[in-house]
This record gives structure tokens, sequence and C-alpha cells, in this order.
């Protein structure tokens, strides 16, 4: 798409300038491009020059006759479509090339045939913003427009610093794409350096080179500070701190003490042996464990989640500020929870030695792990043990750990299930990706010292493998007891994104079986991949060929996980969608009132609502978690420059390669003209980069060396040497062809000697 764009912005240049004969370097120039564009451009111009649309002396090449012929067709179309009037469409300006420096942007369709914008006519949009467009272009497969008007705004405060230029203040923001700076009015105060919010108040005018101007509503901190910085996020993405007073009545008046009325009504299992096991710096405890022994060597696994809604109905002001929060918010340390502390970590959290409502799933297995009989019931617990993950892991690793014999038989029955589970998981199509997140260290002051990866250990897998088995149980009893509920589901991948992953495998020199079945063979292409830095890099670009999981009212099936009915059941402390659940297995299974109005119901039009709502603000989670893991390890790397480090080659882009290194979970990018041994073009089909002159080649997993050269908006590298290689089949293949190039040529010798003798 970007080469293209390039090609009609050069011909649109020099067909204004017909008359001059430019350099590559002065039609750089003369776009208003950056030298580390200078690749991209090249290969546009040189494609023009093929096509005869460009002619060329020496180095300078100027508009040649048939561009000038075409271009007066196209423009005769065009003046034809215009008197028809240009048809006005409304849609989303998205400005992220721009943020990239190049001089367009996009109008995001509903139909997903976008539009392009010169950032010429780009009015006073932003990022985000709904516009109207006025469509110029119809013809071919890329379409243009004009931003006429811009309908609604999708944000009038931005979070950034002050910096002083020539005795005037201006405003950058901290997202890169909003791509203006701001004049700031009426500042009493040098705040230069400072992080603040802006409210802007005119958004310019192009025409007359008048730049958008606003007004600090509020001073964060001084920029770079790990608290201002993540003030400056949660500012950003507008999540809310402080819970309303209305909730803080409510949640006052709700009883710490269980009634024994209320005990009488339920299951009562507090003389189970119960366990909770959590990441050790966890608060909230809303699921528990466990297991007892059957006949025949059959297991019992229960699977208690605590019972929020018993606490929480839809006509309260808690919901209400449910809906408006939508899940809870994890920073580096900080929390920013769905429910106020009495409730998410106190009343609801299962805490040992502490009598909790629960609701409980339970499930007989055979001795092979194969479900007989589940149930659902309002219970009461109360758990034995707090465990740990890292506690857990050192039992199974055969380390020394804490427990006494008791627990060790517990936790051992229970490793055994989880074994059985996950091969029945596998059984059914289920996708295992190796994507470890970041862990952070840090000091006493809050700064990060230390970047690792996690580890999905058995520990994980097993509580993992136990709440898969309650959250499919309920997604089937909701479909039975109800109309309809919410359901977590995954789509399908379309064929084509299958035929792209081979097609890059394939350039690899790895193949793998496609098979009828669609989760065996993305099962197959994650089997197919021979070592773990292969891994690395290609999980998530098979990751990222699938579309993403959502919540939803309709039931489909959840393609990753290989589950027809799944549902989110086990997190109600800290998720919208599984409170809406435990609401409903308490209207239409415990056939309980739940208290419901006219506005906040369980019928079908406001569950898809909250269908939405849940996906939205997952969505803002994500987004505003992956804002402040970047903001710190850019902090980090800052330290970093000029340091060296090995890593590999995780994916391409237009301009530039990207690592990842192998000491810190940490991404930085390699610009193509930062490679001074030759000029390299990128093949996007098949993933590869290749010296034009030496046919050097960099691929995906290569190991290389490199050096952190900036950190600025983002993580730079230079590559100082590409190691040694470990691409088995390639290397295989390479050898195959070497031996049948050396096996020619002696052939071909011994036949020349033959002859002369």
């Amino acid at each position: 798409m970007i080469t293209d764009v390039l090609e009609k912005m050069i011909l649109q240049l020099l067909l204004k300038r017909r008359d001059n004969q430019y350099t590559v370097n002065q039609i750089k120039t003369a776009l208003k491009f950056s030298n580390e564009d200078m690749p991209d451009i090249k290969d546009a111009v040189n494609t023009l020059y093929s096509n005869q649309f460009l002619r060329k002396e020496g180095n300078k090449y100027q508009i040649a006759d048939l561009a000038i012929q075409k271009n007066t067709q196209t423009e005769k179309v065009k003046k034809e479509e215009s008197a028809l009037t240009n048809e006005i469409l409304t849609g989303k300006f998205d400005a992220t090339s721009l943020a990239k420096n190049f001089s367009f942007g996009f109008v995001i369709m509903e139909d997903g045939n976008d539009i392009m914008i010169s950032s010429e006519d780009t009015s006073t949009a932003y990022h985000n913003d709904i516009v109207e467009v006025e469509l110029l272009n119809r013809r071919g497969k890329n379409r243009y427009g004009i931003i006429r008007k811009v309908v609604e705004r999708a944000k009038t405060k931005f979070v950034g610093t002050v910096e002083k230029l020539q005795g005037k203040n201006y405003f950058y923001c901290d997202s890169f794409k909003i791509h203006t700076p701001f004049v700031v009015n009426d500042i009493k105060e040098d705040l230069t350096g400072k992080k603040v919010i802006l409210e802007v108040l005119q958004w310019g005018n192009k025409q007359l080179n008048q730049i958008p101007s606003g007004v600090i509503c509020e001073v964060l901190g001084v920029s770079g500070l790990p608290e201002v910085e993540l003030l400056s996020v949660i500012r950003d993405y507008e999540l809310p701190m402080e819970f309303p007073e209305a909730v803080m009545t409510e949640v006052q008046a709700i009883e710490d003490k269980i009634e024994e009325d209320e005990i009488a009504l339920r299951k009562d299992l507090r003389d189970l042996y119960t366990i909770t096991i959590d990441p050790i710096s966890a608060k909230d405890f809303d699921d528990a464990i466990s297991l007892e022994e059957l006949e025949n060597n059959g297991l019992r696994l229960y699977v208690h989640i605590a019972d929020v809604a018993h606490y929480i109905k839809p006509d309260s002001a808690i919901f209400d500020e449910v809906l408006n929060r939508g899940n809870s918010y994890y920073f580096p340390r900080k929390v920013i929870p769905m429910l106020p502390e009495k409730l998410s970590n106190k009343i609801c959290s299962l805490r040992p030695e502490e009598n909790k409502l629960t609701l409980t799933v339970t499930t007989d297995f055979d001795n092979q792990g194969n479900i007989i009989d589940q149930n659902i019931y309002e219970t009461i617990i109360c758990s034995n043990y707090r465990l740990s993950y890292e506690e857990v892991d050192l039992l199974f690793e055969g380390s020394k750990h804490p427990f006494d014999e008791e627990m060790v038989h517990l936790l051992n029955r229970m490793r055994k299930l989880s074994t059985y589970l996950s091969k029945n998981r596998v059984r059914l199509g289920y996708l295992k990706f190796d994507l470890p997140e970041v862990q952070y260290v840090f000091d006493d002051e809050g700064y990060l010292v230390d970047l690792k990866r996690s580890e999905e250990t058995e520990s994980h897998t097993l509580i993992e493998n136990f709440m898969l088995i309650a959250n499919e149980y309920v997604a089937k009893t909701l479909t039975k007891a109800c109309k309809t509920t919410l359901y977590r589901i995954h789509e399908e991948p379309e064929e084509t994104d299958l035929i792209k992953i081979k097609d890059i495998l394939k350039a690899y020199k790895i193949n793998f079986k496609i098979e009828p079945d669609l989760n065996k063979t993305w099962q197959n292409v994650l089997g197919c991949l021979p070592t773990e830095d292969y891994h690395r890099v290609f999980d998530r670009l098979v990751l990222r060929s699938m579309k993403k999981a959502k919540y939803s009212t309709s039931r489909i099936s959840h393609f990753g996980l290989g589950i027809d009915y799944y549902t989110h059941f086990t997190s109600p402390i800290r998720r919208l969608c599984d409170l809406i659940v435990h609401l409903q297995l308490k209207k239409h299974v415990f056939h309980k009132s739940i208290q419901e109005n006219e506005k906040n119901n369980l019928m079908s039009n406001c569950l898809f609502d909250y269908a939405h709502i849940s996906t939205e603000k997952e969505a803002i989670a994500d987004e505003s978690e992956r804002s402040m893991e970047f903001k710190t390890l850019l902090s980090f790397m800052k330290k970093k420059v000029g340091e060296e480090f090995e890593g590999i080659i995780i994916s391409f882009k237009n301009s530039g390669m990207i690592v990842e290194l192998d000491n810190y979970p940490v991404r930085g990018v390699v610009k193509y003209n930062t490679l001074s041994d030759d000029y390299y073009e990128l093949n996007d089909r098949l993933k590869i980069v290749r010296g034009r002159r030496k046919g050097k080649v960099y691929r995906l997993a290569d190991k290389v060396k490199v050096q952190i050269n900036i950190v600025s908006e983002d993580i730079y590298f230079i590559i100082l040497e590409q190691l040694k290689q470990e691409h088995p089949q390639i290397q295989n293949e390479e050898n195959v062809e070497k031996k049948k190039k050396s096996r020619k040529f002696r052939s071909r010798k011994d036949k020349k000697s033959r002859f002369y003798k």
C-alpha cells in the first residue's frame, strides 16, 4: 500500500513540474520525507522508471510522455465523475502513517474500503476523529479523498510535555499519532519538561498557516518520573481512579457477616480441603479449588468462584460503576480495580480461614480424565491455604518446597488430572502459543532495574485447565437455561490467512500438513516450527493472522481453545462479563431475584450492550497497559544506549526490521538505511530482506548482534554482526544445492578433460 501511494505522490510532483528534472534525493526533499524513507522512495522511482512513466538522464528523472497521456485521460474521467457530484462519506480518521512521517493518512470505513488522505487535505482532523470525507477518485484499488468536516472529536484533552522554542511554549502530545504540536496559551509559570494535560480550544487552520492551540488544565509532574508517567497513562485513557460517593455509600452498607439463614440455603463445603493458587503479589482471590478421590480411582474437582452477584444487583450504583469500568486495569505497581477494595480484597476475596459465599462447579472424572458428570451449586467454603504459583512449581520441579504430606498428595493428584486435561485439550484442537509477558523488577523508589520474560509453568497450566472446565460447563448450562448469554468467542481464521502463513513458511523450507479439521491444521503450523527462536517469531505471526477473541451474544465456538460453548465465569471480581454470567445463573439456574430495573436487566438487548462494553473496555485495558509498558521500556533502555546485545529478527516492516533482544523482552527497529554494505529490499510476502548487489539475506529468526543507537519515540538498533544462524531446513536445502552445483561443475570438468585427452 505504501509503495503504491509513494508512486502516485511522485507522479503528482513531477506532473506539476513536468519541465524539470530531479535526482532521487531532490524528490525526497520536495515531498518532505526524511533520509529514513529513502529506500522506499528509491523503490517507487525504480518501479515508475521500469514502467516507462519516468525517463532518466544521468541520475535525474523527469515525467515521461506515457504518464502525461495517462494523467490527461484520468483528469478527464475525474471531471466527468465530478460533474455527477463527488460522494461524501463518513468514517474514522487514522493518523498512524502521519505519525511515521509519511505525508498521508487514511479514513477508515466500516466496509473495509479505506480512503487515503494527503496530509494537505486532512483539514483539522486528528487521530480517531469521526470525519466527513469527499471521495475524489473511485478508480482502481485505492480511493482518495479530502476531509471536509470533523463530525465528532475523539478527544479534546491530551497528555504530553511542554517545550519552549524561540520564546514560545509548545505542547507535544505523548501519542505520536497526534501529529502536530500545539501552541500553549496563558502560561504563568515555566512548565518546560513538565507532563501536563492540554485542553484544545482552537484547532488551527491549514490555509491560514494557523497552529492549533489550547490551555493547560492540569500539571501532572516532572516528565520521566515513574509515578508521573503512570498518572499520564491513566489520564490519557480517562481511566476512573476514585469511586463515586453513591458507590462507596452502598459498599459501606454491605455486611461482612454471613447470616445463618443464607448458609442454610447453600451447600456447606467448609469442611472440604480447599486451596487457592495465585501470583505471589495477588490481593484478590476469586477462585479456589478442591479435589476428592472417588471410587474406581475417579476424581471430583471443585472449582469455587466468589459469589459477587450475591452482593451486587443490577439496580445499584455499584453495578452502574462496573459498567463504567468494564474490568480491572493492571499496571506495574498499580491496579485500578473494577470493584471497591472492601468487595474485591475483603468480602469477596477467598482468603484463607474465612467463610466465603461461592458458586461451585463440580466435575466428576473417571481414571483417564474423562468427564462423567457436572453440577453447579450455591455454596459456602472456608479456604485452608493460600499457595503461590512459585511454591507449587518448586514441588513440581522436584525442588525444596514448604508443603506437608497431605498437601503434596493433593497437588500431585491435581497435577495428574491436569495432565489428562491438557492431552484432551490438544485432541480437541487447542492452540498453544509461546508468548511470554514482561516481568518487571523495581527498586524501592519505583524505578525499573531489570526485565524478565514470564513463563507459563505447570502450576499456571493446572489452574487454567481447571478454570476452562468450569467456564465451558457454565456456558452449556446457560445456553440451555435461557435464550442467550454472554459468550467468549474466537472466530475461525480465513483461508487466506492460512495461505499467507504457508507461503512464508515455505520460503523457510518448513512444511506442514493441511487437514480437514482446521484446528488440527493450525496445530500442525505451530508444531512444525523447529527451534525456540522460530516459536519466538512465528507464534506471534500466527496469532496476529487470526481474529481477536471477543464477547458476543451469538454462540460461536472459541477456535483457539477448540471449544464449542465457552464463556467467562471465573473472575467476577475483575471482569464485567463474569459478573453478568453470575447474575444470569442466579436468575435462570438458581431462580433468585436479582432486582433488575428497566435500564439494567438481563434481557437480550441489554446483554448485547454488555457484550459490546466488555469487548470495548478490554481493548482499552490492553492499549493502556501496553502504553505504560512501552513508556517503562523506553525509560529503561535509555540507560543502555551504546551497549551491545544479541537478539533475533522477529519481523520486517517497510522501513526496517524488528529485532528482539535475548537478554531482555525488548524490541527495537533496525532501519534499512543503516545497513551500509548494500541496498536492501524487502520481500513482504516471503518475509525476507535481500541485498541488491551482494545478495546477502536477512531472514526471520536470524541471530544478530546489535548496538542500541537511539531511544526516542522508539528504540533503534544498529546491526554490528550477523551471527551463526539456526535455520535447520534452510541450511540443509542450501547444502543440497551446493552439492548439486559442485557435482555439475565436476561433471563438466570431467567431460572436458576426456574430450581434450
